[in-house]
């Protein structure tokens, strides 16, 4: 009798289960980060600002990826960004 019930069944759930996941939304939206609009105002604050919008995207981007390979190439990415940041923050920076 068990096996005859599973049997009906079975059907039905993968049928509801499928339409479960097209009806869903989606689970995590990404933050809408402040990104400046306008190239007039273009100093550090305002680049610097643009750099750590695009390193947060980009870490946001790269766990959702399974694929280590891509991973390590977003991290070696993010690296860089950080180094173009703390030249910035280098030449903003008066001389002593």
């Amino acid at each position: 009798m068990t096996l005859r019930y599973l049997q009906v069944t079975q059907p039905d759930l993968q049928r509801e289960f499928l339409l479960a996941r097209q009806n869903a939304a989606h689970p995590h939206q990404l933050p809408a980060l402040s990104v400046p609009r306008s190239t007039s105002s273009a100093n550090p604050p305002t680049i610097r600002q643009a750099l750590a919008a695009a390193r947060h995207l980009l870490e946001m981007y790269r766990r959702q990826i399974s694929d280590n390979h891509t991973q390590r190439k977003l991290q070696r990415l993010d690296r860089r960004l950080l180094a173009v940041v703390t030249q910035l923050d280098r030449i903003t920076q008066p001389e002593k």
